[in-house]
């Protein structure tokens, strides 16, 4: 989601610096964004209050109307900023014909490292922890750009979850874009007690658990599936809904999976034009349909961030799948 710069100028210092320029320093459109959000987001309350301020003082009922506007959107990026990036909710889901019974909780992009650390992470696992779930899978992007960050110390807390935690890694874990940290990774999670399941199946609870490695990383063959028994329910972990296409159908057949965010700011009707996905996947139960039949998707909607440290009507959000048969 890098921005390309075209052939204007920014002002700086009383002179103008051409776009080209502010390419070769590294800061392209999308990077000045994101450093402005971060770094200056603050400055949405000084600027609430003289708006505030001129509401008070202004007669004209079009001034009025016009700061009242401005102090609606300013307040909004605030709760975008700095509010609703730090809630935390568990979505409970009942899920049934999958053709057993376990009760997962299932983590999508916690994106520790450039937005999030530790501590937010601690939160999601006690959050979980209390929900007593079966296992836990973790669908990818465990990190976003954590670099000069340790890898164990952002992770640490995965080590106190109380259930049998499995995992596959996402685009952001495998320099797609961001830094390659692809097999640091599995060793700091192989430390704190996660399996990562790419490529393998193992039995659980009656079903086969399945991962999928990162579609964008060129990962996602399937092909291991097609010698697993038939009449055995089967959970297939991925980071990328799109990646169903891999697969094709059978009975008790679900895909669990990431990627999407729910479109972090989820603005309605604009949203859906940035998901980052083929088939249209966004959050919660879908069906795909393609060459190789029906596939059920659970798509949950994650717990970080990327891109900006921003989230609107979507808050972190924990998957509580109730399954049954």
């Amino acid at each position: 989601m890098h921005g390309r710069t075209g052939c204007g100028a920014l002002s700086g210092q009383g002179r103008l610096i051409p776009a080209q320029a502010v390419v070769s320093l590294g800061l392209d459109a999308h990077g000045l964004l994101r450093a402005w959000v971060l770094d200056g987001g603050w400055l949405a309350l000084p600027v609430a209050a003289v708006v505030l301020w001129g509401l008070w003082r202004a007669r004209r009922l079009g001034v009025r109307l016009g700061l009242a506007v401005l102090l609606a959107g300013d307040l909004l990026f605030a709760w975008a900023r700095f509010a609703e990036p730090n809630l935390l909710r568990v979505r409970h889901t009942a899920l049934s014909g999958t053709g057993g019974d376990a009760r997962i909780a299932l983590i999508g992009d916690p994106h520790v490292g450039l937005f999030k650390g530790a501590n937010f992470l601690e939160r999601v696992v006690e959050r979980t922890n209390a929900e007593h779930p079966d296992a836990v899978l973790i669908a990818g992007d465990l990190t976003y750009q954590p670099q000069g960050q340790s890898l164990d110390a952002l992770l640490a807390p995965l080590a106190r979850l109380e259930a049998q935690t499995y995992a596959v890694l996402g685009n952001h874990d495998q320099g797609k874009p961001g830094p390659d940290i692809d097999r640091a990774l599995r060793q700091a999670l192989a430390r704190h007690g996660v399996q990562v399941i790419e490529g393998r199946a193992l039995p659980f609870k009656g079903f086969t658990l399945a991962g999928l490695g990162d579609r964008w990383a060129g990962k996602d063959n399937a092909r291991f599936l097609d010698a697993l028994p038939a009449d055995r329910p089967l959970l297939v972990l991925a980071h990328n809904p799109d990646s169903a296409d891999r697969l094709r159908s059978r009975p008790h057949l679900l895909v669990l999976a990431g990627h999407t965010h729910g479109g972090q700011l989820r603005i309605p009707w604009l949203y859906r034009r940035v998901l980052p996905v083929e088939h249209g996947f966004d959050q919660g139960e879908q069906t795909y349909a393609g060459p190789q039949g029906r596939i059920r998707v659970y798509t949950t909607g994650g717990v970080g961030e990327s891109g900006l440290p921003l989230r609107l009507f979507n808050p972190p959000t924990i998957d509580l799948l109730e399954l049954s048969p």
